[in-house]
């Protein structure tokens, strides 16, 4: 994509969330309705099922990857090791779970992003060998009930740090050009996506208006 000259990858960040589904068959099947519907556009897909013993989590994680075969790249939330084994494009660290060095394998993994609330969070994805980052919530959230950090902390989170940071928490496709000009490469979303009447329709205009003519800092 080019701007004005100014050559920008921004990207869609959608996180499917199985405690947002519900259960398992409603997760899977929003996984492979979603990389169908996103299929060659600039968007990351995120596997998130948190709460489940290891090998609950790893059975549920091999269906998961099973899902998605042709679609964007997908992530696991969950540790390198996992996500490496089981063939996904990238992990997703939480903030309490950021290792306190690049682990053993992850370079392997061509996308590791860690979610970060502070600027502290963000210098340590950083040393821990993450690609990117994703802060959190910049708005009150859909999915849960959390506080607005707000688009200042956005832009501070986007400061301290050198790696690409997606906005997440109560972003709109209407929300997307703030997001961009605190300093955001792109934003990420659950309910924004999972809870909207059409998926693929809410995809589409959450990547109409990260077209918007705002240069990247």
């Amino acid at each position: 994509m080019s701007l004005d000259g100014v050559r920008v990858d921004r990207r869609l960040y959608v996180i499917v969330d199985r405690h947002y589904a519900g259960d398992d068959a409603p997760w899977l099947r929003w996984l492979g309705e979603i990389a169908a519907a996103a299929r060659d556009a600039p968007v990351l897909m995120q596997a998130r099922a948190k709460g489940l013993p290891a090998p609950a989590f790893e059975a549920l994680a091999t269906r998961a990857r099973l899902a998605v075969q042709d679609g964007p790249p997908l992530l696991l939330n969950g540790d390198a090791e996992t996500a490496c084994r089981l063939g996904y494009d990238g992990v997703h660290w939480a903030e309490a779970a950021i290792p306190g060095s690049p682990p053993p394998g992850a370079e392997a993994l061509r996308w590791r992003t860690a979610a970060v609330h502070s600027p502290a969070a963000a210098h340590a994805a950083e040393a821990a060998g993450a690609t990117a980052l994703v802060f959190a919530p910049v708005f009150a959230p859909g999915s849960k009930t959390a506080t607005a950090a707000g688009l200042d902390a956005l832009g501070a989170a986007v400061a301290a740090t050198t790696l690409p940071v997606y906005a997440l928490g109560g972003v709109t496709p209407g929300r997307v050009e703030d997001c961009l000009r605190a300093g955001a490469a792109g934003v990420a979303v659950v309910s924004g996506v999972l809870g909207a009447p059409s998926p693929a329709a809410a995809i589409a205009d959450y990547l109409r208006a990260l077209e918007v003519c705002v240069p990247c800092r």
